[in-house]
């Protein structure tokens, strides 16, 4: 059972009071707090933001803090989240370009992380409007990322991503009969070019893309680092390059010209970051698999919207896409 359905209200507010005390002193006392149980309504993973009032010792006006609560099916997937995160924290280079959620505490039993909240521009809406600034600001983002000495107790081979994606181009094939032969071809073409683990790997976000990203004042917010890895620089970037294609189909008035989006978004990439001779076809490598990993989300998830057209646009795009790859 996910730890987040049995939490109580009681309970909840020990945790909260307890993380208070950790930021603020034995003397801070938690006056009021709320949940908003649908921050995220079709996640993977239960998020909840808390709005906190909170009186500090010895100050007779109430504080607001607003919070973020990320519930865990492992213990150890928690700890190595909350570890980065510290370790994301403490480097100044991070601080120079990007911003991250700050760890709070820690509640084991429930296996509850609770991070600050970031605010920010949906990245998404960003994009229309300052495009190439914005997209200079991804590519910097990630070669900072890519370059920190942050090891995480994960990795992600390339072998494993192929794995991962057989079964459900397997899916697809039974779904589109009549694109069974060409599913095929991709799924065979990616095991022949699957390319070589790194001799050095880096440090990953894992799932780097719109979604995970804010913008604000000048600077990109990077969010969920459930993903995190070592693992091939070009896994990052070959997920945003997935996405940012899918944008282009879903979303055209927000971004319509995808080669000078991911051109842009290169050439910052490059510049903040040493030079990798086959960096190119180890991109294209990952995004054909996000792609079809996104495809089959798009028909086969079940943590989207279920709603009739919801599903209905879904299954519209994943068509639209199909095609195109």
């Amino acid at each position: 059972m996910n730890p987040a359905e049995t939490l109580q209200p009681d309970e909840t507010h020990a945790i909260l009071s307890g993380a208070l005390r950790e930021l603020e002193g034995v003397g801070a006392r938690l006056e009021g707090w709320t949940a908003d149980n649908t921050f995220t309504p079709f996640g993977k993973r239960r998020v909840v933001r808390y709005e906190l009032e909170a009186r500090l010792a010895g100050g007779p006006d109430v504080r607001r803090y607003r919070w973020v609560g990320k519930f865990y099916d492992r213990d150890d997937d928690a700890r190595r989240v909350a570890t980065v995160l510290r370790e994301l924290g403490s480097n100044g280079q991070v601080e120079s370009c990007l911003a991250v959620p700050s760890v709070l505490a820690y509640h084991a039993p429930r296996r509850l992380l609770l991070l600050t909240y970031e605010s920010g521009e949906s990245m998404t809406t960003a994009m229309a409007q300052d495009t190439q600034k914005i997209f200079a600001a991804i590519g910097r983002t990630l070669a900072t990322l890519h370059a920190l000495p942050i090891a995480p107790t994960r990795t992600i081979f390339p072998n494993a991503v192929l794995e991962d994606v057989r079964p459900r181009v397997r899916d697809l094939c039974e779904r589109f009969p009549s694109e069974a032969g060409s599913l095929e071809s991709a799924i065979d073409a990616l095991e022949r070019d699957a390319p070589p683990f790194p001799s050095a790997p880096s440090f990953v976000h894992g799932d780097f893309g719109p979604a995970n990203l804010l913008w604000r004042a000048g600077h990109v917010v990077v969010l969920d680092f459930d993903k995190c890895a070592l693992g091939d620089p070009a896994c990052d970037l070959g997920n945003l390059f997935a996405q940012l294609f899918r944008t282009t189909i879903k979303r055209p008035e927000i971004l319509r010209d995808f080669p000078s989006a991911r051109a842009t978004v290169l050439q910052s990439y490059i510049r903040w970051s040493p030079i990798d001779s086959d960096l190119d076809s180890r991109i294209a490598w990952y995004e054909r698999v996000t792609l079809l990993r996104k495809i089959h989300g798009l028909l086969f998830s079940k943590s989207r919207d279920p709603h009739p057209e919801a599903v209905r646009q879904r299954q519209a795009e994943a068509v639209q896409l199909l095609r195109m790859e």
